[in-house]
């Protein structure tokens, strides 16, 4: 770069790169998450008609139990690994001999307290649902150096492989169990097909192996922000599962089932905005770490596209609860709707969140997660067991109100690190509340025109998604076509590389 370039420039230019490289590695996640969608979405139409509620509700419970075992997997490791300016050969050995010591110890841990759990919960079917992902889960520990450097390096495309060949395992491999006579295996089996498999394609794209032992300086130099990143995914995954696990254990696996669905499909549009673009806030976040200026713009912009997303399809699927629900998994999952509303405003409010963790780390403050998690965690110990003596309704409503409260502080603190007040990012949100408030007079007044001319099923569906989307695409047409543009390459200056800052 010349030395008489204005440095406003000089950041601009940066500024510009980096939305460009975060722009082709969300566009990589996105072309691997409509993929994964299509095989989810018409497998789960086929399992939901032929499986139970409590099929689901103890799925729920394997994926809690798989999400703490790949937290002893990682222990923060992979995030300690992007977020260091400097990463020696050392580094990644030791971490992948760390790695490899933690999963064998999760999967040996996991196969002998299987009963336990399983008596806990009261769900006998748990033991050997449990004992079938322990193998999985240790090759999914094996990859995690390998999925880190694929992250710090912005090479989505290969982990974006990896989560379409995992889903296309559990969807086959779970229709196999189905179409042979074995219901109550299906989605255990199809889960430990997807960890196996998603481990497979990232050794594939990053076959490194350690030239070395591992080193105590190294692990040094990791342990301390590891450590800190590991107490707040611990605390983390407890908050974000104790719903789960207490309204199974106090309302039963067919409630657990309901509220689970209710829940996944509210939380379809945040997690889809993680896969695709949160994920890549870290190590794009972790390139400005130093130029306050340059992140706090970085993350207005990102939130506020966050924001004219999440609310308005947020409020849209809310309204269109019942017809969704019923046309796509049966009239048994009708029930659904009324939870999915209760527990819209506080997911609304959580999808904004998406990019939070990303600054605590950024920043060097990955402590905060623990603060944020720890409230959380009690706040819902506290609801769910009140609420729960008055049924799944008041479990949900009050899940709203603890997701938005809990939503509010993270930003706040979020917005103490990098000087953005909740006021200012509350203004960046303004076009996306009045976006949601267009497209849901849209979409209600497509449900009222369904129901007055007596029209139901994919014809009503359609006269309910239509009207908004013409409405979306209207008021954020020019600001998706720029995206496309940056995700594709056009108008992009010199390519920023993402490898710099590895010894």
């Amino acid at each position: 770069m010349s030395n008489n370039q204005p440095p406003s420039a000089s950041s601009d230019a940066s500024h510009s790169n980096l939305w460009s490289a975060f722009a082709q590695s969300v566009r990589d996640n996105v072309v691997a998450e409509v993929a994964v969608q299509v095989l989810r979405f018409g497998g789960m139409i086929v399992l939901a008609r032929a499986l139970r509620p409590d099929d689901f509700g103890v799925f729920r419970v394997l994926l809690v139990i798989s999400a703490f075992a790949m937290l002893v997997n990682e222990s923060g490791i992979p995030d300690a690994l992007i977020q260091r300016k400097i990463v020696t050969d050392d580094h990644l050995d030791t971490a992948w001999w760390l790695s490899i010591t933690l999963a064998g110890f999760s999967a040996t841990a996991l196969y002998a307290i299987a009963p336990f759990i399983a008596h806990v919960m009261g769900m006998a079917e748990l033991t050997s649902g449990v004992r079938l992902l322990c193998i999985p889960i240790l090759l999914e520990g094996t990859a995690v150096t390998a999925n880190s450097r694929l992250r710090r390096a912005l090479r989505f495309s290969a982990l974006a492989a990896a989560d379409v060949v995992g889903e296309a395992a559990f969807l086959i491999v779970a229709l196999a169990m189905l179409w042979n006579g074995l219901p109550r295996w299906s989605l255990p089996a199809g889960l430990g097909a997807r960890f196996a498999s998603h481990a497979a394609v990232v050794w594939f794209a990053d076959p490194r192996l350690p030239n070395g032992v591992p080193r105590v300086r190294a692990a040094r130099d990791l342990a301390r922000f590891s450590s800190s990143v590991l107490g707040g995914r611990i605390i983390y995954v407890l908050s974000a599962n104790m719903d789960f696990i207490l309204v199974g254990r106090l309302l039963g696996s067919t409630a657990l089932g309901f509220y689970s669905m209710a829940w996944d499909l509210l939380r379809f549009i945040p997690d889809r905005l993680y896969k695709v673009a949160g994920r890549v806030t870290l190590p794009a976040f972790c390139r400005l770490q130093d130029d306050n200026l340059q992140l706090a713009r970085a993350y207005r912009e990102f939130f506020g596209y966050l924001a004219r997303i999440v609310i308005p399809l947020v409020a849209c699927a809310s309204i269109a609860a019942p017809e969704l629900i019923g046309f796509v998994y049966g009239s048994k999952w009708v029930p659904v709707a009324i939870p999915m509303r209760l527990l819209a405003p506080g997911l609304i409010l959580m999808g904004l969140r998406v990019g939070i963790g990303s600054i605590y780390y950024t920043k060097d403050h990955p402590a905060f997660d623990i603060y944020l998690h720890s409230a959380r965690l009690a706040m819902i110990i506290v609801v769910v067991s009140a609420m729960s003596f008055w049924g799944l309704w008041s479990v949900s409503g009050g899940m709203s109100f603890v997701e938005g409260s809990i939503s509010i502080a993270g930003q706040w603190m979020a917005g103490w690190l990098i000087g953005v007040g909740v006021f200012t990012l509350a203004r960046d949100a303004q076009p996306g509340m009045i976006l949601a408030a267009l497209c849901s007079v849209a979409t209600f007044a497509g449900k009222i025109a369904a129901a007055g001319l007596d029209v139901h099923g994919v014809l009503a569906l359609v006269m309910m998604i239509v009207p908004p989307g013409i409405v979306f695409l209207w008021r954020e047409g020019s600001d998706v076509a720029g995206m496309i543009g940056k995700a594709f390459g056009a108008g992009s200056s010199s390519p920023i590389d993402f490898t710099e800052g590895q010894a």
